[in-house]
């Protein structure tokens, strides 16, 4: 099954969420930055990937992959796949 990529907000990110649309999050290592993290969830029941983008322009978001466990847990995520480059 191929996935449709989508980028939303952090805040559009957290909704998808908590409405339990995402069955699944990984992190996945940046090409351009090393050792920074985009945040990305699966919506496996509609093939549907959502990656967070800053709010204001369209570049994905990066993090250390310590904050960006941490925003999964507040999210609600007891499990994080994480993709290397």
């Amino acid at each position: 099954m191929s996935i449709a990529f989508h980028q939303v907000t952090e805040g559009e990110f957290r909704r998808l969420a908590e409405t339990n649309t995402m069955t699944k999050i990984l992190a996945q290592e940046s090409s351009e930055i090393s050792n920074k993290f985009h945040l990305i969830g699966i919506d496996q029941v509609n093939g549907i990937g959502y990656a967070v983008r800053h709010g204001r322009v369209a570049e994905l978001r990066v993090w250390r992959l310590d904050n960006l466990i941490n925003q999964a847990r507040a999210m609600g995520f007891i499990k994080v796949d994480v993709q290397l480059t």
